[in-house]
């Protein structure tokens, strides 16, 4: 999964990405509301933590603009403002979560948790596929009952691909989803990594990631 923080206060927003990134997201940070739209008119986020007092945008004005151009992203607002108007009027401009700083580090993985299994197609945390068995929420994967250890950027892929399943996932979102702002993966990159994710979760007969021709991959609900 990958997530956009949005804070401008710097230390408290390398605090959260070092966080979540322990947690196994992968993380672009934004420091105030310009950066953060283009961010995300750029890049595929899977949830926005997104602050309101930010420089030259606030984030109500942000989150308003994100949800008039019919981006869906779950977005999680921070704030320190606590009265009851502040938060209603957050929720009415289309944030899907409030929470009032300070906050507790775990109270917030939650959030973002619960965010993420409300926009998602799957119902439960444990996908299963053949033999392969992944946690969504501890980002565990196993094969035959084995922890399989995984780097981030395989994870990502492999979750993007069962999260699809059975729908093509393009080179394009691939790269937007599990490649870090500042990284500039190619095709080729892409084509590596599930080499190399291939090699760690199929069998020499059973193919789960099936390659569409020029467009992406895509895993069924039954390998070949």
């Amino acid at each position: 999964m990958k997530l956009l923080v949005v804070e401008d206060n710097q230390e408290l927003n390398n605090t959260i990405k070092e966080i979540l990134e322990i947690n196994h997201y992968l993380v672009d940070s934004a420091y105030d509301g310009d950066e953060a739209l283009d961010y995300i008119r750029t890049n595929e986020y899977d949830l926005i933590v997104l602050d309101i007092m930010l420089p030259k945008i606030n984030g109500y004005q942000v989150c308003d603009m994100v949800r008039k151009k019919g981006i869906k992203t779950p977005i999680l607002m921070l704030t320190a403002k606590d009265q009851l108007k502040d938060k209603v009027h957050g929720l009415d401009i289309g944030a899907d979560d409030y929470m009032v700083k300070p906050f507790e580090i775990e109270e917030l993985l939650a959030r973002i948790r619960a965010l993420l299994r409300r926009s998602s197609s799957e119902k439960s945390d444990i996908i299963r596929l053949d033999n392969l068995e992944v946690d969504l929420r501890n980002r565990i994967v196993k094969k035959d009952n084995k922890i399989i250890e995984l780097t981030p950027k395989l994870y990502c892929i492999l979750e993007q691909l069962l999260l699809n399943k059975g729908n093509i996932v393009s080179y394009e979102s691939l790269m937007s989803k599990c490649w870090d702002i500042n990284d500039y993966p190619t095709k080729e990159t892409v084509r590596a990594n599930i080499k190399l994710l291939r090699k760690l979760i199929e069998d020499k007969d059973k193919k789960l990631i099936q390659n569409i021709t020029g467009t992406g991959y895509k895993i069924n609900e039954t390998s070949a």
